[in-house]
């Protein structure tokens, strides 16, 4: 089933994970999205819902950790489930199964070329061979309760390729049963200079059909006039239930929507801010009742402000963030003290052991009766502030044996106590990371290891398989923590152990030439969705059979990274 005019579209996402320059979509103003309850609800109300296609798209749907709750959601109100994807998660024997089971009766693919224009367009290398090898396992599995589209899109892109590209992408799929839709922009269509490229494509797969081994071709917003519909075969976009919002994510020509029928990603993050140091300063005093600090602070809230001890003075930081509450600030502040001098040149932070020093408040401060009103002042402590989390993950890590598995692999900072257990054949590595410029680097620094471009919630490893699973700071950006467990519990060899290391949020003492580098510097290419402590996931590790046999919380006498180390309660 292929969508016709009384078809309905879930937006499952913002935007998709892989940076699309062609996306129109800004993920801070896109619309909030909805549970799948609240699609349950919204698909109640339509009439003659049943056998009535239901299209899930994005971005990228599975990037949503419910996604098949959606298509169950679609499914119990009597409708047909669709789905458009850029094919790469299709790489998955679990996905493809999952989905065949969810009665998933339509599939497009989303191309915006081939090759490396696909790659470059969607901003990962390797995309197009991965989306074409999860399209042809899906086809080698064979369901003809499904429908399949690979639509090429032709969105700012030179119509004279057309012809030359559905033949190079027809001699890829080798399918009969898969339909090419040439996907044509409004905009570019329109165009009176576009006419003559349609034409000449028109005219060059004008036999088309008439192999009947080739897939289907059928065009996608062809414009009035250019091209005999008799002959062709036509896609129109379907009118859609709710009204579509202007533009498209990754379709080509299928509408977007919003309203009842939406769906969002998690939001992504912050996990820092700075208090940026400014000119006001006032002199030292050993005795906190002759310290002028108080007054300087203009009476301004004293948790956004910080008085940094720099010899004979004191000089004022303040901070102006809004990604954190009132009472994260002070948590930060306050409670935990989990601030850090930033020592390094501007728009450089990637030496935790020389580049940060801890910042801790000054205990003379305590007594003092303007203490509600100022912003107290604080001392740099001298030595590598995270050395006794460090020493104990590095030990750990040095004793490994065995199966290794390393999720979130790519910015692993223990490569050096790595490589010398993989060069003696004591550990066999496996790195999983989404980020294929991150995978790229670990495998020049580890080239014994194996590695998989992909989310640890879809990772095809064979279950009871690995003696040791490492998350190294990765655990915050998993898009749910839920799947992303039973998945690492499915993994895990009997007698085996589950390492997690994680980071609270802090804050950065800098210049305002370092913060101004910091933000014009490229942004982290996977997103940070959570600030989660140690004693939150625990009861969640619980619930997929993990007991705690180390447990290194956060602070105010240790830094912001915390340390579980997990077995299953069933496997000891």
């Amino acid at each position: 089933m292929r969508p016709g005019a009384d078809s309905l579209f879930v937006w499952a996402g913002a935007t998709c994970s892989y940076g699309c320059r062609a996306c129109p979509i800004d993920p801070q103003t896109a619309p909030a999205g909805t549970h799948p309850a609240d699609l349950s609800r919204a698909l109640a109300g339509i009439p003659a819902r049943a056998g009535r296609l239901v299209v899930v798209l994005g971005g990228e749907p599975f990037v949503r950790p419910d996604l098949l709750h959606l298509t169950t959601a679609i499914r119990a109100a009597g409708c047909l489930p669709g789905i458009v994807t850029t094919g790469r998660p299709l790489l998955y024997s679990r996905w493809r199964e999952r989905l065949r089971r969810s009665g998933l009766a339509y599939l497009r693919v989303q191309l915006f070329g081939l090759g490396e224009s696909h790659d470059r367009e969607v901003a990962v290398p390797g995309a197009f061979d991965q989306a074409m090898a999860g399209l042809q396992a899906w086809v080698a599995d064979a369901s003809p309760g499904c429908d399949v589209d690979v639509a090429l899109n032709f969105r700012r892109r030179p119509l004279d390729r057309i012809a030359s590209e559905v033949e190079c992408l027809a001699r890829e799929i080798a399918s009969s049963s898969v339909r090419i839709v040439i996907a044509l922009d409004d905009a570019a269509a329109a165009e009176p200079r576009d006419a003559e490229p349609l034409r000449r494509a028109i005219a060059a797969l004008e036999g088309w059909s008439a192999d009947a081994a080739r897939p289907v071709l059928a065009w996608e917003r062809l414009p009035n006039g250019v091209g005999d519909a008799s002959r062709l075969t036509m896609t129109a976009p379907p009118r859609p239930f709710i009204a579509a919002t202007p533009g498209a994510c990754c379709l080509g020509a299928v509408p977007l929507l919003h309203g009842v029928v939406s769906a969002s990603t998690p939001e992504a993050r912050a996990n820092s801010f700075n208090y940026v140091r400014t000119d006001r300063s006032v002199p030292f005093a050993a005795d906190p009742a002759a310290c002028t600090a108080h007054q300087a602070g203009n009476g301004a809230d004293p948790d956004r402000q910080l008085w940094l001890v720099e010899g004979e003075r004191l000089v004022l930081h303040v901070t102006d963030t809004g990604d954190f509450t009132p009472a994260e600030i002070a948590r930060v502040k306050n409670q935990w003290s989990h601030l850090f001098l930033d020592r390094q040149a501007p728009g450089v932070l990637d030496d935790f052991t020389n580049g940060m020093r801890r910042v801790l408040p000054d205990a003379a401060c305590d007594g003092c009766a303007h203490r509600a009103r100022c912003g107290r002042r604080f001392e740099v402590v001298e030595g590598a502030p995270f050395a006794r989390e460090e020493a104990w993950i590095g030990n750990y890590i040095a004793a490994l044996s065995g199966r290794v598995l390393d999720v979130g692999c790519g910015d692993q900072l223990y490569r050096d106590r790595l490589h010398p257990l993989l060069c003696s054949g004591r550990i066999e590595y496996t790195g999983v990371d989404p980020d294929e410029s991150s995978i790229a680097r670990i495998r020049a620094a580890l080239p014994q290891g194996r590695f998989h471009v992909g989310e640890i919630e879809h990772f095809p490893g064979e279950p009871a398989s690995y003696d040791h699973i490492l998350s190294l700071r990765s655990l915050n950006h998993v898009a749910d923590l839920d799947d992303a467990f039973a998945r690492m519990a499915e993994l895990l060899a009997p007698g085996g152990a589950l390492l997690i290391v994680e980071c609270t949020p802090f804050a950065l003492l800098r210049r305002p030439d370092q913060v101004a580098a910091a933000d014009r510097a490229p942004r982290a290419g996977q997103q940070h969705f959570r600030n989660v402590s140690s004693d939150e996931v625990l009861p969640l590790a619980g619930r997929h059979g993990f007991l705690a046999d180390y447990h290194h919380a956060v602070g105010l006498h240790g830094t912001n990274q915390w340390i579980l180390l997990l077995s299953r309660a069933d496997r000891r």
